[in-house]
């Protein structure tokens, strides 16, 4: 199915250059002139320019406007010249307005600022703990004082002066007790609307903290609704972006994102943390924002810096794989480049070229193309916010350990936001996975049941469905008869063992021991030896028929003596009866339980028997895979479809080593530490990988041309492929960097 060709322009593929300014005295403001960012975005064949209509100060950078003060050491007019510029260049230009943080109006207007439950301006900058008698210099400012006001008419004086697009930042109004708002306004609105005062502790058996938690999305929700309205109602057609900013913030924007799909057109999907996170990330969040958002336009951010060191760039290779795993994630890439570094050190601008042309090429491709539904991991916000509370890292490492396993496995895999769990929507996958997806709604639960029935496949661990849709305890799995087990309590353990009876069961297949540990130390080692509940357990009682393959075993005391006592694993004191591994048929389709949870151990130690269970468990329910990639587990592959057409990307993340450095955390007799475990190094250098070879299925994707020409579009060169026993086979000789390769019907 061909992309509609009524779209709007910006629901098309786009290039985008963001320039920022947040220069506290102006520096190389007298540098900046519109017209040159203009000339700059079209050098880089960026079609799209994204530049601040004020700073977080509060200054504005135009002249005649109302909102602020024009900054002082401008020059001309920053935002009026580029947008003439662009209009002459078919460039467009979205202008970023409402930053939270506004230095000039917190000191007209003090009350507006957000205030913490102990009485302090929340800020945006970073500021060390101990530090006294600090003056907040980006104060962020509150959505129900008279602030979101001010953003209503920032948006239409940005508007009239004909900006392309409105982007806001992420409104930075978060649920959580440190960085929550409890100031006159929040109070006043609240107390209004539900007839109490606002809880400050927090309490999650008290539904009066419950609501609290969830009136603060319905703020942002709300105001976000309110400025679509604004830009409705003064330039029709106008796209609201909204910096989404995925993997930070404790993930709580992407609850943001899932409510108001309604209000935001395009997601802009900032991913600051990629320098310290897996090779993979920026795809990642790419799929994880279209997922959250329902399938809206995704633009993803590589910064041009390293880190936080914003004034230099960062290695050439890390910028380019860094926009290419955007396209491949299906976003547009967006280069985020601060003044300082465009002044001090262009050096690395031709790497966002490079990449941005191969994206003008790919163009044909990437229009409309849908991502080849193999795998689906469900992220629930409603777990993420209910479960993991004030500490949702660990729910997220269970479903980014499965994330990652399948992707360093080459199994296709996607997000499925827990709010889209219907039978029409589970049945574009072959397999659901749900990851320790604790609160899940009954009638999501038996969707999932008829999807099974249907002959779709399901694999689940630890407390998956045993909470309601309102996060309550059910004591038993919403999809228990469906995953042939029923949950009778927990085994609470430091650490234990997955006890392999059948090596050569489909899921057990290719491991690599009997014994698997199951648990780790706790880095911080402050208030336990152990990370918490890793090394617990279900106990279930697993249903006639179904099959048991592992078991779990019991240490033979809390931590062992090993090497540094205390946080070695002990070892194995019995084997119990009880199941570790259930698998199950119900209907036409299968299903895989794991009691405890594997997606974190995958996470935190990458070890192969972890990432062999999760492709084990995954292509055991979902079936053979529809195209079969041989490569290192550095390689990362995203395949994708436009109707009869496949288009494979793969990016090599095969790289330099790095210094790598982790603390074992603390200890009641500290020694000093041999070095500092703070080392995070840019990719500088790709190893190249030679000979992958790809299997393709065509009749998994209902293919049913008689031959196919596969060729690679950025090199214009074709493969040779044969057919053998229906499997289209090819191989690429050599990947660098980056390659497509494009599989279609002869014509």
């Amino acid at each position: 199915m061909g992309p509609s060709p009524n779209r709007q322009w910006w629901e098309k593929p786009v290039r985008v250059l963001q320039f920022n300014i947040e220069d506290r005295y102006g520096v190389y403001v007298p540098r900046i002139h519109g017209r040159d960012l203009v000339r700059l975005a079209e050098r880089l064949h960026a079609n799209v320019l994204v530049i601040f209509a004020r700073d977080a100060w509060g200054r504005i950078f135009y002249r005649g406007g109302t909102v602020g003060p024009v900054h002082a050491k401008m020059k001309g007019d920053i935002v009026r010249e580029a947008l003439e510029e662009a209009r002459r260049r078919g460039i467009h230009v979205i202008l970023m307005v409402g930053h939270t943080a506004n230095k000039y109006l917190y000191k007209l207007h003090g009350d507006w600022a957000q205030i913490n439950r102990h009485g302090e301006v929340i800020m945006l900058e970073h500021v060390p703990t101990s530090e006294q008698g600090y003056e907040p210099e980006w104060p962020i400012l509150c959505l129900n004082s008279p602030f979101i006001e001010h953003v209503k008419r920032e948006v239409i004086e940005a508007l009239g002066l004909g900006a392309s697009g409105i982007l806001l930042d992420s409104f930075r109004y978060q649920p959580d007790p440190d960085k929550s708002c409890y100031c006159r306004w929040c109070q006043d609105r609240f107390r209004r609307e539900h007839g109490y005062e606002m809880p400050r502790d927090p309490n999650w058996s008290d539904s009066r903290w419950r609501t609290l938690w969830e009136w603060r999305y319905k703020v942002v929700t709300e105001k976000l609704r309110e400025i679509k309205r604004v830009i409705q109602e003064t330039a029709p057609g106008t796209p609201l972006l909204y910096n989404s900013h995925p993997g930070g913030w404790g993930g709580r924007n992407n609850r943001v994102v899932e409510e108001a799909r309604d209000a935001i057109d395009i997601v802009m999907v900032e991913t600051s943390e990629a320098d310290r996170e897996p090779p993979g990330f920026i795809a990642e969040m790419s799929k994880l924002s279209r997922a959250v958002s329902g399938g809206k336009p995704v633009w993803t951010t590589r910064n041009y810096f390293h880190m936080y060191r914003t004034t230099v760039a960062t290695s050439p290779l890390a910028i380019r794989q860094g926009l290419r795993e955007a396209i491949a994630g299906g976003a547009s890439p967006w280069l985020l480049i601060f003044s300082s570094a465009y002044i001090q050190d262009p050096s690395a601008l031709d790497a966002a070229e490079q990449v941005f042309r191969e994206h003008e090429v790919l163009e044909e491709y990437l229009d409309g193309a849908e991502p080849i539904r193999y795998a689906a991991v469900v992220y629930s916000t409603k777990t993420l916010d209910h479960y993991g509370r004030s500490e949702p890292q660990h729910y997220l490492d269970e479903v980014r350990g499965f994330y990652y396993a399948l992707q360093h496995s080459h199994v296709p895999v996607e997000y499925l936001s827990a709010r889209d769990i219907e039978l029409k929507t589970l049945q574009r996958y072959r397999v659901i996975v749900l990851a320790n997806t604790v609160c899940l709604p009954d009638f999501a639960a038996s969707e999932i049941a008829e999807y099974v029935k249907k002959g779709g496949g399901l694999v689940a661990t630890y407390l998956a469905g045993s909470w309601d849709g309102d996060c309550i305890e059910r004591y038993e799995f919403a999809t228990a008869e469906t995953l042939g087990a029923n949950l009778r309590g927990l085994l609470r353990l430091d650490w234990s063992y997955l006890v392999v009876d059948q090596l050569n069961h489909p899921v057990t297949r290719g491991l690599q021991r009997r014994l698997i540990p199951w648990g780790d130390m706790d880095y911080s080692f402050r208030q336990s030896r152990t990370s918490p509940e890793l090394g617990w357990h279900t106990i279930v009682d697993p249903a006639e028929g179904a099959e048991t393959p592992a078991r779990i075993g019991l240490t033979e005391y809390p931590w062992g003596d090993e090497y540094t006592l205390g946080r070695s694993p002990p070892p194995l004191g019995a084997e119990t009866k009880a199941p570790a591994i259930v698998v199950n048929r119900h209907g036409a389709g299968r299903s895989v339980y794991f009691t405890g949870q594997l997606g974190r151990h995958y996470w935190r130690l990458g070890l192969t028997d972890y990432m062999r269970l999760v492709y084990n468990a995954v292509t055991h329910a979902g079936g053979p895979l529809p195209l079969e990639v041989d490569a290192p587990s550095t390689v990362q592959a995203e395949p994708w479809r436009q109707g009869d057409r496949v288009i494979l990307h793969l990016i090599n993340h095969t790289y330099n080593q790095r210094i790598m450095s982790r603390g074992l955390g603390d200890a009641r007799q500290p020694v000093a530490s041999f070095g500092t475990h703070e080392a995070v190094h840019p990719a500088t250098t790709v190893v190249s990988v030679h000979n992958v070879k790809l299997r393709l299925h065509p009749e998994q994707l209902g293919l049913q041309a008689s031959s196919y020409i596969v060729y690679l579009p950025l090199r214009d060169k074709q493969l040779q492929a044969e057919t053998k026993n229906g499997a289209l086979e090819t191989t690429l000789p050599r990947l660098d960097e980056y390659e497509v390769i494009v599989i279609e019907p002869r014509a």
